[in-house]
């Protein structure tokens, strides 16, 4: 990766941080964004911010996410809500605290 090419990445990684923190996009969305462009810049940073991952790996099976809860009869996407909103509660914190961080470290 060239230095240009690591700078644009970092900005992107740096606007999807702050739109978890800001609320842009929702907490699950957000955080994907985030784990994303940590991908983008290598495995390495991945392993330095864990927290993503463990929140993708946290996310149960069961519930639909993104644009496939379109595809899901409203019901049974209400009725599986809780389970998401739950997990996104327990990780909401140190979500917002790594993301900030990103912010901080690399604006």
């Amino acid at each position: 990766m060239t230095p240009e090419q690591k700078t644009a990445r970092l900005k992107r990684l740096v606007s999807a941080a702050r739109s978890l923190v800001t609320g842009q996009q929702g907490i699950t969305l957000a955080a994907n964004h985030v784990l994303r462009c940590l991908y983008d810049l290598g495995d390495d940073w991945v392993e330095r911010y864990p927290i993503y991952t463990e929140f993708r790996s946290a996310l149960p099976a069961e519930v639909p996410i993104f644009t496939e809860r379109l595809l899901w009869h409203f019901d049974k996407v209400l009725e599986l809500d809780p389970l998401l909103a739950k997990v996104e509660y327990n990780f909401r914190a140190k979500l917002m605290s790594e993301s900030f961080l990103i912010i901080e470290k690399y604006s």
